[in-house]
């Protein structure tokens, strides 16, 4: 099981809830991100192009894109070093919700590892985010309970539920300037609309252990999953647009089985009860007579 935070001591609530909330960038650090972004000039103006918030993935500026990964790279990565084991930046958004709109689609990150590694999100506002301007929700213990690929042209598995997440599991985070939610990318995720006056923004950071190889996973024509060569520079070169279709000089790494199946709201509440049950016992002390079969799933997709 690979070690995810730097802190030992933060791994196990890790591990259970798939996330942690810490201090990360000082007044100062905020303050500069804040006077960068303001410099940017992104195709669609922060207001939103293909969706009603801007994020800089679905900004069609490839410069701009370039100079967003620099300036969040500049003052993340002493801080990525600190608190992540062994973690780098592989790709990193502007999320800017204007007034008034801004609504996220629940969903899951798209992996970008083998399943039964670890790839998490820092999640960092510069501004204070509260449940009415759009702060992230997160459904606790909802990671790697399924092997399920969420990528282009690939739904989500809950997507026949959504509103019983909404109502039942999702619950916002609200956070300070500055401060980082770090998940793991598997977890079940959302923001609702900004109702403040003031646009919300916020930083979103993929990383990745050093000693991986990121990968987009495409859908081929045969039904699997092709895994494709995706470093930082696939992000900053592509964007949703260029995904629709098999390009000829992606490098191809392999392919794997699409395990994905739709789950309904009865066996999604079983599959977490299960997970639970499971991290619970992995936390045993060790020599317990139930700890060494769930360690053996621990950090891993408990259900296949």
């Amino acid at each position: 099981m690979r070690q995810i935070l730097a802190d030992q001591a933060l791994d196990p609530d890790f591990q259970s809830r798939g996330y942690v909330k810490l201090p990360m960038l000082s007044a100062d650090e905020v303050v500069r991100m804040l006077h960068g972004v303001r410099q940017l000039r992104p195709d669609d103006h922060f207001a939103g192009n293909l969706a009603t918030y801007h994020c800089s993935f679905l900004d069609t500026n490839i410069d701009y894109k370039r100079q967003t990964f620099e300036l969040i790279q500049s003052v993340f990565a002493p801080h990525i070093d600190r608190l992540l084991s062994g973690f780098r930046l592989l790709n990193a958004n502007f999320y800017v919700k204007p007034p008034g709109t801004g609504e996220f689609t629940i969903h899951q990150n798209w992996p970008a590892l083998d399943l039964d590694d670890t790839s998490v999100t820092i999640w960092c506002p510069l501004g204070e985010v509260t449940p009415s301007n759009g702060a992230i929700q997160v459904v606790a213990g909802s990671h790697k309970i399924l092997p399920h690929v969420e990528a282009p042209n690939s739904p989500a598995y809950f997507d026949g539920f959504t509103d019983l997440l909404v109502r039942d599991y999702l619950r916002p985070i609200p956070m300070q300037a500055g401060e980082a939610l770090i998940f793991d990318d598997s977890l079940i995720h959302w923001s609702a609309r900004n109702d403040s006056d003031s646009p919300r923004i916020a930083i979103q950071a993929m990383c990745v252990p050093t000693d991986a190889t990121p990968v987009l996973y495409f859908k081929a024509d045969d039904g699997r999953f092709e895994l494709i060569d995706a470093d930082s520079e696939f992000y900053l070169t592509y964007g949703p647009a260029d995904l629709g279709a098999r390009r000829p000089e992606w490098r191809s790494l392999g392919f794997v089985e699409d395990r994905n199946r739709p789950v309904s709201g009865r066996e999604f509440a079983k599959l977490m009860k299960r997970a639970e049950a499971a991290r619970a016992a992995a936390a045993l002390p060790e020599g317990g007579p139930e700890q060494r079969p769930a360690t053996r799933r621990f950090g891993r997709y408990l259900h296949r």
